[in-house]
C-alpha cells in the first residue's frame, strides 16, 4: 500500500509536465501565467548589468539552466534554431539565465560550456539568494526545476512557461511551436 501512495503521489506531481508526442507542447505544457514578470538586474559575461525592465517593449524569452544540467543542455539545439530565427529581430530578446550552480568558477564554466558547443546566446547570471546559493531570480519565480523558459510580453506580463525536456518533440517542433507564441505576441500590443 506504501508503494501504492508513493506512486500516485509521483504520477500526480509530474503528469502535468508529460504530453502527446503529437500534442503541441504549447498547449499542454504551456502555463499562461499573466503576471507582470520581476524586474531584475543581472552581469552578463562582460560584466554588463541586463536590465528585464530596460526590455520592456520587446518580447523577452528567458531560459534557466546550469553547466551542470543535462536537460538543459538537450534542450539548446532547439534554443539554437529558435534564436537563429529571430537573429535579425530587434523586438524578439533572448536571455539565458545561468542558475543554480555549484562551483565558485560557474562564470569560467559557463563560458567554457558555451564555447565547447559553439553557442552565442546571451548569458546572464542568477544572483545569490536569500540561502547564498545563486538562485535569487530562479527562487523569486517559483521555480521547480531547469530548463524553465518564459515567454515575456512587450508589456512585461509573463504569458507562457515552460519546464524541463519533451524528448518526444523534434527541435524542429519546438521551434515551431515557440516562433507561433513569439509571432502571437509580437503582433499584439
Amino acid at each position: 500500500m506504501k508503494l501504492l501512495t508513493s506512486l500516485s503521489f509521483f504520477a500526480i506531481s509530474f503528469l502535468p509536465f508529460y504530453a502527446s508526442a503529437k500534442t503541441p507542447a504549447a498547449v499542454v505544457d504551456t502555463v499562461a501565467l499573466n503576471q507582470a514578470a520581476p524586474d531584475f538586474n543581472l552581469k552578463d559575461f562582460s560584466g554588463k548589468t541586463v536590465s528585464l525592465a530596460a526590455l520592456k517593449g520587446k518580447v523577452v524569452i528567458l531560459d534557466f539552466w546550469a553547466t551542470w544540467c543535462v536537460p538543459c543542455h538537450e534542450n539548446f539545439p532547439a534554443m539554437k534554431q529558435i534564436t537563429d530565427h529571430y537573429k535579425a529581430d530587434a523586438d524578439v530578446v533572448f536571455l539565458f539565465i545561468d542558475t543554480r550552480e555549484k562551483a565558485p568558477n560557474y562564470i569560467q564554466l559557463a563560458k567554457a560550456d558555451m564555447k565547447k558547443h559553439n553557442y552565442d546566446f546571451h548569458v546572464i547570471f542568477d544572483e545569490p539568494g536569500t540561502d547564498g546559493k545563486q538562485n535569487k531570480y530562479y527562487n523569486t519565480l517559483g521555480m521547480l526545476g531547469i530548463p524553465t523558459q518564459f515567454i515575456i510580453d512587450r508589456q512585461g506580463i509573463i504569458r507562457y512557461k515552460f519546464v524541463g525536456f519533451d524528448s518526444r518533440l523534434t527541435d524542429q517542433e519546438k521551434m515551431a511551436n515557440s516562433v507561433k507564441l513569439i509571432d502571437g505576441l509580437k503582433a499584439s500590443l
